[in-house]
């Protein structure tokens, strides 16, 4: 245990450093990067002891009183004067002088310190004074009796300590990507309909954002051939915004067919066109719903084989107001921010790290923690970080602010997702276990109302900050 002026340090000290600056002098060499030097002489001995204060009083206003009366004691060792100094290594004792000592708050009740310790002379055999616990000192300072009790440590010289992950909260259970969809379009049955001298059908159809399209449905009535089906914005020269690959289908069903690009509609409603298109001579069998001339478009060229053009002038073709029975499949998950199940503190607790889980390597995510109040108030949030496949520790200490403290309460872990893959690890859950809030990729705003109920479980946690010692 090290002690100054009969004091011991707070019990864990990690480590010191003993040195013996020298003196010397130095000149110049010309053309020369390294100069010429002479040692003439030495100091005393310079000791620079780290060490630990900790507390584990009950409450958040005994540990801050503790920790403050502690650094105030450690303070008050640089008072101008020479002090013994034993560092309990079998070495001399030395009087010192105690200077420029510096804290470091590494956890709400934990402070790292460093003070140096300058050499002025040898303490000669038997000028020592008697030692004094630190518990007496302490009870002579209004405030401060007890204070050495609640540290907690082990008196070794070589003691180092490295943050891990504590208990996590949240739903850690991995999911799957089978997202809740939302399909826009005609879904219901319709009456039969060929396209005769026809190849091509385009249906319009609005669709109101943020959503991802993932898939084109359309129902068969008789399956002949080949088909494919597209997306198509309603530009003046429209332009083509994905399409499927070739398929069949079976008669009597919805064919659902992916596109081989999903593709992203930003916030807010839009109109669209929706092809479909099957080889020459084909006589397929769809159904089609009436409506309004303009509402759909055909055309006798087949783009089964080609594939759809990047441009098409839709409106040129020829009209018709028979709408074909086909509609987008989407998911809502970019140009949202999402929270899974509420997850609960019993405790008051430092955060260490929030983890996000991530089917594939693709794309960007950001994450915070809100709490439950109304409005939900950010407790914290990260940058915009790249995400791997499989489970990504965000650490507390990499966002904003650089640590955070939780009491006992009622908390959500929320993130965003800026890609079109399958990222997010998904689980149906209850009516009221997720929420949701429409919102481009960015930061995310100081608080949050009029977000919406979901069942969606989303596989995040958050975890305690635990200390694990480096042999």
């Amino acid at each position: 245990m090290v002690k100054f002026n009969g004091i011991p340090l707070p019990e864990l000290v990690k480590d010191f450093d003993k040195v013996k600056p020298k003196v010397f002098v130095q000149r110049i060499i010309p053309k020369k990067k390294v100069a010429y030097r002479r040692v003439v002489g030495d100091y005393g001995y310079e000791i620079v002891v780290r060490g630990l204060i900790e507390s584990n009083l009950p409450t958040r206003d005994e540990i801050d009183e503790a920790l403050q009366n502690a650094v105030e004691i450690l303070e008050g060792f640089a008072d101008g004067e020479s002090h013994e100094l034993d560092l309990e290594d079998h070495s001399d004792l030395l009087f010192c002088l105690a200077i420029d000592p510096r804290f470091s708050r590494m956890a709400y009740n934990k402070i790292s310190y460093e003070i140096t310790f300058m050499q002025s002379s040898l303490v000669q055999f038997g000028t020592l004074q008697d030692s004094v616990s630190i518990a007496d000192v302490l009870s002579g300072v209004p405030g401060k009796v007890g204070l050495l009790e609640d540290f907690v440590g082990v008196s070794e010289n070589i003691k180092h300590y490295k943050g891990v992950g504590g208990t996590e909260y949240g739903f850690g259970t991995v999911g799957s990507q089978n997202y809740p969809r939302v399909e826009d379009g005609l879904t219901g049955s319709g009456s039969d309909q060929g396209l005769s001298t026809y190849n091509t059908w385009f249906t319009k159809l609005t669709i109101a954002g943020p959503k991802t399209v993932k898939e084109i449905h359309v129902y068969i009535k008789t399956a002949v051939g080949n088909k494919r089906l597209s997306l198509y914005d309603n530009s003046g020269t429209n332009v083509l915004l994905g399409q499927t690959s070739t398929f069949v289908g079976s008669s009597g069903a919805w064919a659902e067919i992916p596109l081989t690009t999903a593709y992203h509609i930003a916030a807010g409603s839009a109109t669209f066109w929706l092809g479909v298109t099957e080889l020459d001579g084909n006589a397929e069998l769809y159904q089609s719903t009436a409506g309004s001339a303009g509402d759909a478009y055909l055309s006798a060229t087949s783009y089964v084989t080609a594939g759809f053009p990047s441009t098409l002038d839709i409106d040129a073709l020829t009209s018709s107001n028979l709408k074909c029975q086909v509609h987008t499949s989407s998911v809502q998950i970019k140009g949202f921010m999402k929270r899974g199940s509420k997850l609960t503190l019993p405790s008051q607790k430092e955060i260490y790290y929030v983890k996000f889980y991530s089917h594939v390597a693709v794309g960007n995510a950001r994450v915070a923690v809100f709490d439950e109040a109304s409005p939900k108030v950010k407790k914290w949030e990260s940058g915009s970080v790249a995400l791997s496949a499989g489970s990504n520790v965000i650490l507390i200490s990499s966002g904003t602010p650089s640590t955070l403290t939780l009491p006992a309460a009622d908390y959500g872990v929320w993130w965003q997702y800026d890609g079109v893959g399958d990222a997010p690890s998904y689980t149906a859950g209850a009516a009221g276990d997720g929420r949701y809030l429409a919102q481009a990729y960015g930061a995310f705003p100081a608080t949050i109302s009029g977000d919406t109920s979901t069942a969606e479980k989303w596989t995040e946690t958050l975890a305690e900050l635990g200390w694990e010692e480096i042999v």
